[in-house]
């Protein structure tokens, strides 16, 4: 019994010396609670939405605030063409596209009827289920408020309609994510405990020895982890093209592009990992701590717009954000480069920061 007692006192006090063991014990549980509580939110509201109105009429403008008094709705632009309307949706900077037509307030009072289309992105099914069944609702009280609506037909024929996705598969919504998150996840993890693993053994050092350079050897335990990542990212698209039957409607030149450029990222997270950890465990750990941001906060789940302004800044330091933007739009949407800048830049922005940090950190480490 004493040696129990001893022993258990003693990895007590090396728990509590080990300020990297400590602080995780600390704050990871509080990090984990602040961030479920507040990323998950199943009622989703605050949609961004853009409006074509070629009425502009007192009625036609009242509609538009029907549906952003409604909180499910929030009007971020009204454009002047319906390729810009296409372009928002197609960028992801858009969930929703309202197109209100010419004549719609002389149409509607006259009770000649006229058509009204709300146009969806179907890519994420959630969001898209909340918009198709809530804008029904928002134009059926409006009919009703405004005194619209005759004996026997409706004035407005409001035609809502998913794009992308018109099935609403949650294959096609979930499987696109999968392939950043597997990547963000093992590249890191699997490239910061060889890395670590290499220090423990006293490899390293010997290698030091000879007239290899320190950033020769860093690009030469780097390389082989650009290899497993490119088999994991053609494994997953192969198994969604031919399991799940998810289409790749963009250019796979262009997706395998910048699949390298977001493993660059989680190639500069991995070796990042591996000059705080002393041993594997702990290089584990470190790569883990980012495991529910990234599924939380970067939309591969949850929307991101029904996030509290902070939590939502917050995703906007995950990588994995703008790899879910991407993927989703080259593989359901079809949109090239030239569309999709505003979530590339992002990505070259972190990984010529993580790569030139974590290379620095690492070569002091060694000299």
């Amino acid at each position: 019994m004493n040696n129990i007692k001893a022993i258990a006192i003693k990895e007590f006090i090396h728990i509590i010396r080990d300020r990297r063991m400590l602080m995780m014990i600390v704050l990871m549980p509080l990090i984990q609670l602040l961030i479920y509580g507040f990323a998950i939110n199943t009622d989703v509201k605050h949609l961004a939405t853009v409006v074509y109105d070629q009425d502009q009429t007192y009625l036609s403008r009242r509609l538009i605030v029907a549906f952003e008094q409604s909180a499910y709705f929030d009007v971020k632009e009204n454009v002047s063409a319906p390729q810009m309307l296409y372009r928002a949706l197609d960028r992801g900077q858009a969930k929703a596209g309202l197109l209100i037509p010419p004549n719609f307030a002389k149409d509607v009072l006259s009770h000649r009827g006229v058509d009204v289309q709300l146009l969806i992105d179907g890519t994420d099914s959630n969001p898209a289920n909340v918009a198709l069944s809530t804008s029904q609702a928002i134009v059926a009280a409006f009919v009703q408020k405004e005194g619209l609506s005759p004996a026997r037909v409706s004035p407005i024929d409001f035609r809502p309609r998913l794009w992308y996705n018109p099935d609403l598969k949650s294959s096609f919504f979930m499987i696109p994510g999968l392939v950043g998150l597997v990547l963000q996840l093992f590249i890191p993890m699997i490239t910061s405990t060889a890395i670590v693993r290499e220090k423990e053994r006293g490899n390293i050092e010997q290698l030091l020895v000879t007239p290899i350079r320190p950033y020769q050897l860093i690009l030469g335990k780097l390389i082989p982890y650009v290899g497993v990542g490119i088999i994991m990212y053609v494994m997953i698209i192969e198994a969604a093209r031919f399991l799940f039957h998810v289409p790749i409607r963009g250019n796979p030149v262009t997706l395998f592009a910048l699949t390298m450029l977001f493993l660059t990222v989680c190639l500069g997270i991995g070796l990042f990992a591996s000059t705080i950890a002393e041993n594997q465990q702990q290089a584990s750990q470190i790569v883990m701590f980012f495991a529910s941001p990234s599924i939380l906060l970067s939309g591969f789940i949850f929307p991101r717009e029904t996030m509290p302004p902070l939590v939502y800044y917050i995703g906007n330091f995950i990588p994995l954000t703008y790899f879910v933007k991407i993927i989703r739009g080259v593989t359901l949407k079809g949109v090239g480069l030239f569309d999709l800048w505003d979530q590339v830049i992002p990505l070259v922005l972190m990984a010529v920061a993580i790569l030139w940090f974590s290379i620095s950190r690492f070569q002091k480490r060694l000299t």
